[in-house]
């Protein structure tokens, strides 16, 4: 039996530190590369399922493709069929469409080439301590008509300290996969998740959230999104490889939201949303801000300009920002 295991290429290390005077987050306006197998596409920083696989039946795939143009582009996400037909005959499967701060994997049994012989996950993340309130995304979906497998996009974003070690249907050995963090097996303690379905086609791009619900006090060390075309990932490894081919997940301006936890009849709750390019806050009154790096520098010190603050955040770094009187650890993407 000869069977190939599929992993992609390790994170890449954020290095973004343009500025810009709009905050629509994560806007897939940069650096775009080749995905790991040279199948598609991915946006620089982000990691997307591929199948690579060549033999008495080729299984070739990408999962994501870019849409847009330079000045305005976007992930689009796609289930789709990896394998051959032969003589009327497909050999292969649909596997999910991924776009994840982690790394997507999928191991091929070549022999049978059969859903249930094959395994998918994501592994990792990037380093992250902060603790945000949730993630705001835009997002269009079109699930396939035609399908017969009940189907739905599932978006997934989650927080965790230590590493939780486990292996794949072929015995591979993989470290921080996402169902083993979840579940929180030993080595990995899981700090918040949250989750998102989508179900119902959105014709236009439309401004979309996952809370993020904390199950302790406790700092993470890690955090992974994980955009997905299919909710396969929510239900492995219970269920067998069941994916609706042709389901597209668009999605654009990726941002972390931070909370002041400050509420009252009086005032409402401030909010902070930080991006590679800097911050905006739900209050247009111009309001004082500082910026300081974690050993207590000053990095930046201004006003808000209706509801903005250009700075460049470099991702997956800690900050203290203090708007007005009320101060935020925050990270971006």
């Amino acid at each position: 039996m000869k069977n190939f295991y599929l992993i992609l290429s390790c994170c890449v290390a954020f290095l973004f530190t343009a500025q810009a005077q709009e905050f629509s987050g994560d806007n897939f306006n940069k650096d775009w590369e080749s995905d790991g197998g040279n199948q598609k596409v991915q946006p620089a920083g982000w990691h997307a399922l591929y199948s690579n696989v060549s033999g008495f039946v080729s299984m070739k795939a990408g999962t994501v493709s870019k849409g847009g143009d330079d000045t305005d582009a976007y992930p689009i996400i796609e289930n789709v069929f990896a394998g051959s037909n032969m003589f009327g005959t497909k050999y292969g499967y649909v596997i999910p469409g991924i776009l994840s701060l982690g790394n997507p994997w999928l191991y091929v049994n070549t022999t049978y080439y059969t859903a249930n012989t094959g395994d998918l996950g994501v592994d990792g993340g990037v380093a992250f301590t902060a603790r945000p309130q949730k993630i705001t995304f835009k997002a269009q979906y079109y699930n396939a008509p035609t399908s017969d497998i009940d189907d739905a996009a599932c978006i997934t974003v989650y927080l965790w300290k230590g590493s939780a070690e486990s292996t794949d249907i072929s015995g591979a050995s993989h470290t921080d996969e996402m169902s083993a963090v979840l579940a929180g097996n030993a080595g990995a303690t899981l700090i918040g998740s949250g989750t998102l379905t989508l179900d119902s086609d959105i014709d236009s791009f439309e401004p979309q959230e996952v809370t993020i619900d904390y199950l302790s006090d406790e700092t993470p060390e890690k955090m992974n999104i994980v955009f997905c075309a299919s909710n396969y990932l929510s239900k492995r490894p219970d269920q067998s490889l069941e994916v609706a081919e042709g389901n597209y997940l668009y999605v654009d301006d990726v941002a972390v939201v931070y909370g002041s936890g400050i509420e009252s009849a009086t005032a409402d709750r401030l909010e902070l949303t930080v991006t590679r390019q800097g911050l905006s806050v739900n209050d247009l009154t111009p309001m004082p801000v500082a910026i300081y790096t974690t050993d207590g520098k000053l990095a930046s010190r201004g006003q808000t300009d209706n509801g903005q603050y250009a700075f460049a955040f470099t991702p997956s770094q800690v900050y203290i920002v203090k708007i007005g009187t009320t101060a935020f650890k925050v990270s971006a993407l």
